[in-house]
């Protein structure tokens, strides 16, 4: 089917769970959508050679549960882990909530099947833990985003799983009192899975909607910690509620059980519903500028202006980050039936975008390019990058149909010759003068 749609020039799309909230699945170029979801056999788990080979639309969920019977896992739990799939994560080389400790998804992949334009079988790595033999093209496909080839088989490396856990939390009248605590939790030697943190509107809408009773602040903080033992655990636990407690952390919740864990969790994880039941008919919109990642020392300043920048364009926006690894996520909350709200969304994009790369850091850290950042690729990379990265798709995809349209890597454009969901949207190229 490749080989037929590269000479017929028929472009594909390839399809994992189809979150696509950089728009990195949408077929922008029509042809065809080629959807893995049915390739979601987990082939093997190794228990002696701590690795897993599995087909690309394996669900992370149903993997994560496969490997907890054996007392593994795979510890690359994303934000869509209902509907990510294996393949959709190495696609976009994921990072997952708990990067701080394990690293983004590429590392983790051994071995690689892939299927290229002509019908080629690519097999890339091996079950052996380490390997060094030429350029690394496992490295290269992860991260892709379906334009260099179709991933068919992962040889992914497992971890045993910590009989014990736990999550910590805590509220801060001071966004730098808990960009000091994060840090001495990372100095202390403890080994948390996350570093977690949420800004004070985010604490205070979900709090109101769900009833939480969580203190007023201007952000809280939230810590996964894992233990051999119970009293392991507990010892380490004892060390980040000192530390917490000592740069003014308020109200530490210690979270052992679900119930307690889904309440420390929820300001994190379920924002989006709560201010789409406050704002009914809104929905969260994928932009340009929802993962950027910056020095750890200008967080605490960064998640303020982002907040600030975006809500002075009178747009709802809860702002959450990741704050051992430099990455901010401000979930912007919109009515998509709205033009100025899409005129505000983008004029807000540009801004935080330029403020983030005046302060040294980078527009993307998690969700890649996709389509929604073609147009700010050239300025992020620089045009010698560009063209190398033109040359290296050039090279697996002469003809250009491999999920056309993404990445800046046949346009620098977001907009030009698509249909849009909405009526309302407002094109790029309708912006100029706005």
């Amino acid at each position: 089917m490749l080989r037929i749609s590269s000479e017929e020039q028929i472009p594909v799309t390839p399809r994992g769970g189809g979150a696509s909230f950089q728009g990195s699945s949408l077929p922008v170029r029509g042809g065809l959508i080629l959807d893995l979801s049915r390739m979601n056999r987990i082939i093997e788990i190794s228990d002696e050679d701590m690795v897993a080979v599995v087909q690309p639309g394996v669900r992370y969920e149903t993997f994560e549960h496969e490997l907890e019977k054996r007392g593994l896992t795979f510890p690359h739990d994303v934000g869509s882990h209902d509907s990510a799939t294996i393949g959709g994560m190495i696609a976009s080389d994921s990072n997952g909530h708990h990067a701080y400790k394990h690293g983004r998804v590429g590392p983790w992949i051994q071995g690689l099947e892939v299927v290229l334009l002509d019908g080629t079988v690519l097999k890339l790595g091996t079950r052996s833990p380490r390997y060094n033999m030429g350029y690394n093209l496992s490295a290269l496909i992860a991260g892709s985003q379906g334009t260099l080839g179709i991933v068919t088989e992962a040889i992914l490396k497992v971890d045993p799983k910590m009989p014990t856990s736990a999550s910590i939390g805590a509220f801060f009248q001071n966004l730098d009192d808990l960009m000091a605590a994060s840090h001495a939790i990372h100095m202390s030697g403890v080994e948390a899975g996350t570093l977690e943190a949420t800004d004070g509107y985010t604490v205070s809408t979900i709090s109101d909607v769900m009833g939480l009773g969580f203190p007023s602040c201007e952000g809280n903080f939230v810590a996964d910690v894992e233990g051999f033992d119970e009293e392991n655990l507990q010892a380490k636990l004892s060390i980040l509620k000192r530390i917490l407690e000592e740069h003014g952390g308020e109200e530490v919740i210690i979270a052992q059980d679900d119930e307690t864990r889904k309440k420390l969790w929820a300001p994190r994880l379920d924002i989006d519903i709560a201010v789409m039941k406050l704002q009914p008919g809104s929905r969260e919109i994928g932009f340009a500028a929802s993962d950027p990642c910056v020095p750890l020392s200008k967080m605490a300043e960064a998640i303020r202006e982002i907040g600030r920048i975006i809500r002075s364009y009178d747009l709802i926006v809860a702002v959450f980050c990741h704050t051992g690894i430099g990455i901010i996520h401000p979930a912007v909350i919109i009515d998509p039936e709205n033009e100025d709200h899409w005129v505000a969304l983008k004029k807000a994009e540009r801004e935080v975008l330029e403020y983030v790369t005046s302060i040294g850091g980078v527009i993307t850290a998690e969700h890649g390019f996709g389509y929604v950042k073609n147009n700010y690729v050239k300025e992020a990379v620089g045009a010698v990058k560009l063209e190398l990265d033109r040359r290296i798709k050039g090279i697996f995809d002469p003809n250009g149909i491999l999920n056309p349209g993404k990445m800046a890597l046949d346009t620098e454009e977001r907009d030009a010759g698509v249909k849009y969901t909405f009526p309302a949207y407002v094109s790029d190229q309708d912006m100029e003068g706005r």
